[in-house]
């Protein structure tokens, strides 16, 4: 015999479908609520006034009126708007890539209070990224006055690149944290919760974007030596980045391009990666041919980016001028491609360190060789290489708040965690 829904877990479901519709559309109504979710505003009114008194929700003032032209305002008292308590709980996060490792504490709202970062070289061992991690996390407690029941958790995101390092393994085809989430689970810390990076940006980014529910898929393109992507669709709440990158870096960009072992010639790996445009620049590096370029990066082609790249042409290094259009073009392909492929309305790029001058030549470019269209799609990531960390406070308010209808776990997280929801 199958049992109905008990009330318990109907509260619980109607807790957690109102916070993350006030989450996803930022301050709203009763009203509105109760319109959006299909309860009754008498059941709404209870709901949400019960998490008033538990600090979750609050009330933020009065909505203003859009008035219509020769509309008279309106009789009566003007809907209240509730937001999520930013000072409810906070948050520790925390993302380990290739280059550094970035650690933070924020709000509920995000807002960043603390952050530390440590360079990462192949030296740096895993014990010390750990340790890192943790020493970060108890100084910005202290700091703050918080004990362990005032934080909601810390999330982890580790880069794809970093999962070895991290003794991060497949199992039944996922992504096993278990390893690393013991090894940072102490006493003194909140909760732990890992996750995939990629994935986890991508939803930062969204996060901090509030003022609607996404209605179209967003494409989430990080650049590093490996070129990954997440795909957010509006309908849930993942994405298989790993099946997505793998493809994307097997595409074409160029037929006949550059080699790479175990990619076709001329795909995106070979082409685009971080190191394969640093390699395409090298051809020409030097203090005589490209002499802005070579001053700017002090003789290092480690150090050169796409920004300086741009700054090169502009400055009148006429050697660079060539590969840079080549370079473009690829990109201008490959996003041509992820708009077809995944239907993306926005595709957003992070970790290409372009200022807005930079993303803006980016952006012609683009125009220049597929047109307005895709171009208009591009914007720079919110979340920036120094902020990283707040892909771990995501995952920790995903996983101990908004799924949890607000009612957090305080147990040591050690089970198998798979970087999806």
């Amino acid at each position: 015999m199958i049992s109905g829904i008990s009330k318990l877990d109907l509260k619980r479901i109607n807790r957690m479908q109102v916070l993350r519709t006030v989450w996803e559309s930022g301050p709203i109504s009763r009203v509105d609520l109760s319109q959006m979710l299909q309860i009754t505003r008498a059941s709404i009114t209870q709901i949400t006034n019960a998490m008033i008194e538990e600090g979750l929700l609050m009330e933020i003032g009065e909505a203003p009126y859009q008035q219509k032209s020769q509309e008279k305002l309106p009789k009566g008292r003007r809907k209240i708007l509730l937001d999520i308590n930013a000072n409810y709980k906070f948050v520790l996060g925390a993302v380990i890539s290739e280059q550094c490792v970035t650690v933070g504490l924020c709000t509920m709202h995000m807002e960043i209070l603390d952050k530390m970062q440590l360079a990462v070289t192949d030296h740096t061992s895993r014990k010390e990224i750990q340790q890192f991690i943790l020493t970060s996390c108890e100084r910005m407690m202290n700091n703050a006055c918080l004990k362990r029941e005032d934080l909601l958790g810390l999330g982890v995101g580790v880069m794809p690149i970093m999962i070895g390092k991290m003794r991060v393994y497949y199992k039944d085809g996922v992504l096993d944290f278990t390893d690393l989430t013991k090894a940072l689970s102490i006493p003194q810390m909140p909760p732990v919760f890992c996750g995939n990076a990629v994935w986890l940006l991508s939803l930062a980014n969204a996060d901090l974007q509030r003022g609607g529910v996404q209605q179209n898929n967003e494409v989430y393109l990080h650049l590093g030596g490996h070129i990954h992507i997440s795909l957010l669709k509006p309908e849930k709440n993942e994405t298989d980045y790993l099946t997505y990158s793998y493809l994307t870096e097997r595409m074409i960009v160029r037929p006949n391009g550059r080699q790479q072992d175990g990619y076709p010639a001329g795909s995106v790996r070979a082409q685009l990666s971080t190191q394969a445009m640093q390699a395409r620049i090298a051809e020409i590096y030097s203090k005589d041919r490209t002499p802005f370029l070579y001053s700017a990066t002090d003789g290092y082609i480690e150090r050169v980016t796409l920004e300086q790249m741009y700054r090169a042409v502009a400055s009148g290094d006429v050697r660079c001028e060539m590969v840079v259009k080549e370079i473009m073009q690829d990109w201008s392909v490959l996003l041509h491609n992820l708009v077809c492929c995944f239907q993306a309305q926005c595709i957003v790029l992070h970790s290409f360190g372009l200022t807005e001058r930079g993303f803006q030549q980016f952006r012609q470019y683009v125009k220049e060789y597929v047109g307005d269209d895709v171009a208009e799609r591009i914007q720079c990531s919110v979340v920036e290489e120094k902020t990283d960390f707040l892909a771990g406070c995501v995952l920790v308010l995903m996983k101990n708040f908004y799924l949890n209808g607000g009612v957090p776990s305080m147990k040591p997280t050690v089970s198998p965690s798979h970087g999806r929801f």
